[in-house]
């Protein structure tokens, strides 16, 4: 078994009205096809905030404004 490697990501819970945002994955991306909330990985030169409002702006082209960490969550992939 390798060395593990971290990668960070962040995602956005972005809501209005009661309703939320979700996206759904690239079909030739990991975990394809399925539906989550926007964002992606962190560069290492930018922080969480800032890596969130690149993606979205990336992947949406809208701007949000970033609020609080509400969860932080580690996962181990193959």
């Amino acid at each position: 078994m390798g060395a593990s490697q971290t990668i960070r990501v962040v995602a956005g819970v972005i809501g209005r009205d009661g309703s939320y945002l979700i996206t759904q994955r690239r079909p030739g991306a990991v975990l394809p096809l399925l539906w989550e909330f926007p964002g992606g990985r962190v560069e290492a030169t930018e922080s969480d905030s800032q890596a969130l409002l690149r993606e979205v702006r990336h992947r949406l082209g809208v701007e949000i404004a970033v609020g609080q960490l509400i969860s932080f969550v580690s996962h181990p992939y193959e």
